[in-house]
């Protein structure tokens, strides 16, 4: 049986048209027929950002790169403490409304947390201008090796990578969420001075996503 597909909101930014639309019980923000968020793998980004409490315990500053529904930065804010600052880095003010409206109730308004700050700007531009961050989160695009935006495709080559490595506090960690395999992309980590690994993330059970982690 087809799922019903219903038009919630169109925005425009940049010349370009966005819809979030509903398909059955999912929520999509599309741009064309490019799928850029979807409520359908909200409980893996959530596992995501939780990661936190195991690959950088204690930390006190984390940026995650890309605001989305809020699940990565929900996930972070369960498992930090009062004084832990939350910095998200997001470019789209299309993405910054629907998280103070219609997609609220998804992440428990995250952008509402006093923790949270939030920086309208490219996840690479904040990187760069960071030196202290216990933890890199990076939610921006499917994985390391497919971009939503062309322009994202350099925050996974070796001189981004490089950047990531000098923002962070000896023993920070650096994650980039996947819909897919990546493993090519711990070469990288590794080239770049980061101890690798790879973490899978369960969406209702089963392997949907997978953490790719490199530690300072």
């Amino acid at each position: 049986m087809l799922k019903r597909t219903e038009i919630v909101q169109t925005m425009t930014e940049a010349g370009q048209t966005f819809a979030l639309r509903r398909r059955g019980d999912t929520l999509e923000m599309v741009l064309g027929h490019v799928v850029l968020l979807s409520s359908a793998a909200l409980e893996t980004e959530r596992a995501f950002g939780r990661l936190i409490a195991d690959l950088a315990p204690g930390a006190t500053r984390v940026l995650v790169g890309g605001l989305g529904f809020g699940a990565t930065v929900r996930g972070v804010l369960d498992v930090s403490g009062p004084k832990t600052e939350v910095l998200v880095a997001e470019k789209l003010e299309v993405v910054c409304d629907l998280a103070q409206g219609e997609i609220a109730p998804l992440a428990r308004d995250v952008l509402a947390d006093p923790r949270v700050h939030l920086l309208r700007t490219d996840v690479g531009l904040a990187i760069a201008r960071e030196r202290s961050l216990g933890a890199i989160l990076l939610d921006v695009d499917n994985g390391p090796h497919w971009a939503s935006f062309r322009t994202n495709a350099g925050l996974y080559s070796p001189a981004a990578l490089a950047q990531a490595r000098e923002a962070l506090v000896p023993g920070g960690a650096y994650a980039v969420w996947s819909g897919y395999r990546a493993d090519a992309f711990r070469g990288k980590l590794r080239a770049a001075g980061f101890a690798p690994r790879v973490i899978p993330l369960h969406e209702r059970g089963v392997v949907r996503a997978r953490a790719y982690v490199g530690v300072r």
